[in-house]
């Protein structure tokens, strides 16, 4: 029914199979711009999803400049909306009987779906720890038909995503136990980081391309923040030189006598 049940069958036997897409110009806007609900096969559902979204009022491009190049970056990236929608429906609670809610803004777009995180999921280890889907057979038939990415691997999309466009990172501060609640910032808050990355990506292999825990370390350095570093992606960074600790350099230039 999820998968790929017509509108009539979802009204009938799932009326809280469907995701419901808000606009409001400002956070502070009670009633809603414009309002789209869509109640069908979730197979035909995504591309209609993501077409509302991506309309061109709502889906400006963004600009980075780099000497001759200019770099256009939708505010809201088409693989991170797409696997966080997919998520949201993949691990909601079906018992309760509320709707997969997204919102968007001008800045950022929040995507809700009931049930809270999966069992000994948080906030904190959603990129490191293994657990099971709420909904096992929804998420084996989406990872079967290529929609969802395997393993935990949608999250780390997710974030690999939003750190290579210089974006904040996925923000699940809202969520509790009863709600799912990931937003996702439109402004690119570094420049100077999305050109750093794209440069030193770009080069390479597929194979040898930073991942998203080499990522997130370099974001952190860049922010000053030197706790909860992930070992092996600090040696591998110092490794190739894209980092370096204070010690190493203070051995290379030592304070002045004077």
């Amino acid at each position: 029914m999820i998968l790929l049940g017509n509108t009539e069958a979802l009204r009938e036997y799932l009326p809280n199979a469907e995701v419901i897409v808000e606009y409001r110009l400002n956070h502070s806007m009670i009633h809603f711009t414009a309002r789209k609900e869509f109640q069908e096969s979730l197979f035909t559902m995504m591309d209609k999803i993501w077409a509302y979204i991506n309309q061109p009022a709502s889906n400006p491009l963004l600009h980075v400049r780099h000497k001759f190049t200019i770099y256009d970056i939708p505010a809201f990236n088409e693989d991170v909306i797409r696997e966080a929608v997919l998520n949201a429906v993949g691990h909601r609670v079906w018992h309760d009987l509320s709707s997969v809610v997204i919102k968007q803004y001008p800045d950022s777009i929040n995507i809700i779906n009931s049930g809270g995180f999966p069992h000994g999921v948080t906030k904190d280890n959603i990129l490191t720890v293994s657990s099971q889907p709420r909904n096992k057979r929804v998420m084996e038939v989406l990872e079967k038909t290529g929609l969802v990415e395997r393993a935990r691997q949608g999250v780390d999309k997710i974030y690999y995503n939003c750190l290579m466009e210089g974006k904040s990172l996925p923000d699940y501060s809202r969520t509790d136990d009863y709600q799912v609640d990931l937003c996702l910032r439109a402004k690119i808050a570094d420049d100077a980081f999305f050109i750093f990355i794209n440069e030193i990506q770009d080069p390479r292999k597929e194979e040898d391309k930073l991942n998203v825990f080499d990522l997130l370390t370099l974001d952190k350095v860049r922010q000053g923040i030197s706790t909860d570093l992930f070992e092996g992606s600090v040696e591998k960074l110092q490794n190739e030189g894209l980092i370096k600790s204070q010690s190493a350099a203070d051995k290379k230039f030592p304070p002045s006598r004077e």
